[in-house]
């Protein structure tokens, strides 16, 4: 049986944790921003101390929040790479941020949560039959899910709170706005790897070249990738046939639907990272 160190103890953390178990594998430590625990949440020790307990990990999940350039989750996860540690995680700055190196470790390194909750999207994309040429879809559950509930008349303030009440939300989100810019910030580091692992680029596309769509609540955030152009944000009208409603993605490679489901929420997320490290196993 391998051993699991868990960094990151949020919605998504929580549930990966009482599933972890179930696929025959021992969660020794949990580390989050208060310390390092074991799995009864006893505290072993400080934050600063996770590396004492790095010894005899087989397997490596990271569901910490998105935060800045991902340096925390680069740090954590090239850790364990360098040891030839396998790593799972939905985290996407780091990803977005230093794409050229996670692509070195590719064969242990899992990141297929990191864009599309449940539809494996990545997934679809690296198995997709010929070239690819055109990628568009929603690749935000939560956008995706305000833009049709007031496509569908359903007020500012219910929106807000069925989010909070679901934990649709980034961390910290607790505005309308807020809620807004934390997950346009989403969308710009799911595009950048949606087009990194396309095969359309030469160059390794980083988050400083997507420029999103001004906010337009009458239109519905998307993303459309082709060889020429990289476009994001509110871009569609919020009546065109192809878009899914509430929290659900949707993608199409040269305009073929390849993947549909639950794109917001913990369950979506934890049911990528279980595929991946089945792939793992």
């Amino acid at each position: 049986m391998k051993n699991a160190i868990l960094f990151g103890f949020g919605n998504i953390g929580k549930v990966l944790a009482e599933q972890i178990p179930k696929e025959k594998i021992d969660l020794k430590y949990i580390v989050n921003s208060k310390g390092v625990f074991d799995s009864s949440l006893s505290k072993q020790g400080d934050l600063s101390d996770w590396k004492i307990f790095a010894n005899d990990i087989g397997i490596v999940f990271i569901t910490i929040p998105t935060v800045s350039d991902g340096a925390k989750a680069l740090e954590y996860a090239s850790f364990f790479l360098e040891k030839d540690i396998p790593v799972v995680t939905c985290e996407k700055a780091s990803i977005a941020n230093h794409f050229e190196y996670f692509k070195k470790h590719e064969n242990i390194f899992k990141f297929t949560a990191s864009v599309g909750g449940g539809t494996k999207m990545l997934e679809r994309l690296s198995k997709f039959d010929g070239e690819v040429f055109e990628i568009k879809g929603i690749v935000n559950g939560t956008l995706n899910f305000i833009g049709d509930s007031l496509k569908k008349g359903i007020n500012k303030n219910e929106i807000v709170k069925e989010i909070l009440e679901k934990g649709f939300a980034e961390p910290g989100a607790n505005t309308f706005e807020e809620i807004i810019e934390g997950e346009l910030n989403d969308i710009r580091l799911k595009t950048v790897i949606l087009a990194n692992s396309s095969g359309m680029f030469e160059k390794i596309i980083g988050p400083q070249d997507i420029k999103i769509a001004r906010k337009d609540l009458a239109k519905r955030c998307i993303v459309k990738i082709s060889k020429e152009k990289i476009e994001a944000g509110f871009l569609e009208d919020n009546d065109a046939e192809w878009l899914p409603d509430g929290v659900n993605n949707v993608l199409y490679i040269n305009t073929k639907k390849v993947c549909f489901g639950p794109g917001a929420g913990a369950v979506a997320t934890v049911e990528s990272m279980l595929g991946d490290l089945k792939s793992l196993i």
